[in-house]
């Protein structure tokens, strides 16, 4: 009978391992083919046939604005629980608390393949009514809870974010728009909350907070919304306060133990 350390590994699927340790090691910025084929030693058109089987495979992705690669979060979920379920499950209890301390509508979302998922909602007591339900995909530049999570990722993902929107207006304008949203995400990343005043919906005004994996990538955010006469100046800075602090809870849940970012 043969010992394990007589058979021969599979060369192309341990190329692809490191391969997939490259992209771990660039799990902010991604790595381009270039990088990948000088770290692992291969021939460009055989690292970029396992980078596309990997891709249509679903464990990886290709960001076509940075033209670099990343891992997907369906690779992140394999051999753990469902990072959408867990921080879903340890926000339930942080928001009902936040709905009773304030009678607000508290908000949860997910940041999923470079996408805004709206996950759950606690309907406030003395709130308007909100227009998403859960599932749905929310603007992740006009809401508390996307420019929370945009604040701490690095430029350039924010501006490729920002090239995959939908907002066609002319470039001059488009150039505009960007300076100023880059101008509010330093003020979200130095206090550590975002605002949404009236962006979504009108009389509607929204404070959220990010929530870090054990990496230090903000995943979630969670948001407290109410009318604007409820949540005046003198509010925002006492439920910010407090969404902020529930939000880093679950952050040290998810093993994430340092918040100087």
């Amino acid at each position: 009978m043969k010992r394990e350390s007589d058979y021969n590994p599979v060369k192309v699927l341990r190329k692809a391992f490191q391969i997939l340790e490259v992209l771990h090691r660039s799990a902010t910025e991604g790595a381009r083919l270039s990088e990948i084929v000088a770290a692992v030693k291969l021939p460009k058109p055989t690292a970029f046939r396992i980078l596309r089987t990997l891709e249509t495979l679903g464990y990886v992705v290709f960001d076509g604005a940075l033209e670099s690669y990343r891992i997907s979060q369906r690779l992140k979920d394999l051999g753990q629980s469902n990072v959408s379920e867990l921080v879903s499950r340890l926000a339930r209890p942080v928001m009902m608390t936040l709905l009773a301390e304030f009678e607000q509508t508290v908000n949860l979302a997910v940041f999923e393949d470079d996408r805004l998922v709206y996950k759950d909602m606690l309907e406030g007591l003395r709130s308007i009514r909100m227009q998403p339900i859960p599932g749905v995909f929310l603007s992740i530049t006009e809401s508390a809870l996307g420019k929370s999570i945009l604040a701490f990722l690095p430029r350039e993902r924010v501006l490729s974010l920002i090239s995959k929107s939908n907002d066609k207006s002319p470039n001059s304008r488009r150039s505009k728009w960007t300076t100023v949203l880059f101008q509010e995400l330093d003020k979200v990343r130095r206090s550590g909350f975002a605002i949404d005043d009236e962006q979504l919906e009108k009389g509607l005004r929204c404070v959220g907070a990010p929530i870090f994996d054990k990496n230090g990538q903000p995943i979630a955010s969670i948001s407290v919304s109410g009318s604007t006469s409820v949540l005046h100046s003198a509010a925002i800075r006492v439920v910010a306060k407090r969404v902020k602090r529930a939000c880093d809870d679950i952050s040290q849940e998810l093993g994430f133990s340092s918040y100087s970012l």
